[in-house]
């Protein structure tokens, strides 16, 4: 009489063995805690079978009945795990505190080389907007028609410098101006004009020793200014030495 129940045993097995996804392979992202779960439900379906099947060779157990009710108490907790997986895959990634981090993408690791590489030159700083804004107003003020000029116009508000040893050389502006003593007042003239570029100080800007100006142009009661900024580092991944470099 016990083999009929073997046999019985080797043909509800596979069907049981469907009921435990979880069992043979982990869950992973969103439904990582949900995959453990499935585990421990299942080992402990899976003692409570061998349980059964125990008993059936001993003659003291049903092991229909109790395959039945195994494959039951699996197939109501596979379809809840289902619904469960479902909802946390719906939840805002923000939201998912049990997720690993997502892998970085190609395009996130060069913009994190590339902005890496961009702070080690002050050339390449973030200009706040409003730093852009001011410069595009003191140009735009300072615009002048000229018949001689290359593209037809000229702006008042650039500094007229002497000539001198910097004259036309390379960063000789640069060099220049970090040699004007902290409150030094550069004043010119141009097409009814009246400039002055203003040496306001030295301090640290994102890690750089920088150099602090503010120009100023005023005509007919009306006048426009906006910051400059001047810092000491290399000027590109070119340079071979540091030097005082334009940044705005």
């Amino acid at each position: 009489m016990k083999y009929p129940m073997i046999a019985v045993l080797l043909v509800a097995g596979p069907t049981v063995a469907a009921f435990f996804p979880a069992t043979a392979q982990a869950q992973e992202g969103c439904a990582a805690q949900i995959a453990k779960k499935k585990r421990g439900v299942g080992l402990q379906l899976g003692r409570g079978l061998k349980g059964s099947i125990e008993g059936a060779l001993r003659g003291d157990g049903d092991l229909a009945s109790d395959v039945q009710g195994t494959a039951g108490q699996a197939g109501e907790r596979g379809a809840r795990d289902a619904r469960a997986t479902a909802d946390c895959d719906k939840t805002p990634p923000g939201d998912r505190a049990a997720n690993a981090s997502a892998p970085e993408t190609a395009t996130q690791r060069a913009q994190r080389k590339m902005a890496a590489n961009d702070a080690k030159y002050p050339s390449r700083m973030t200009i706040p907007d409003d730093w852009k804004t001011a410069k595009a107003a003191y140009d735009a003020f300072g615009k002048v028609s000229c018949t001689g000029c290359e593209g037809g116009y000229t702006f008042a508000g650039w500094p007229d410098w002497p000539r001198d040893e910097f004259s036309g050389k390379y960063n000789g502006a640069e060099t220049r101006l970090s040699r004007l003593p902290v409150g030094h007042v550069h004043r010119w003239s141009s097409n009814g004009f009246a400039g002055t570029l203003t040496v306001d100080g030295e301090e640290q800007v994102n890690g750089f020793r920088c150099r602090k100006m503010t120009y100023r142009l005023e005509k007919g009661g009306k006048s426009a200014a906006r910051p400059s900024l001047i810092c000491w580092g290399k000027a590109n991944e070119y340079a071979g030495s540091d030097s005082w470099v334009g940044v705005f």
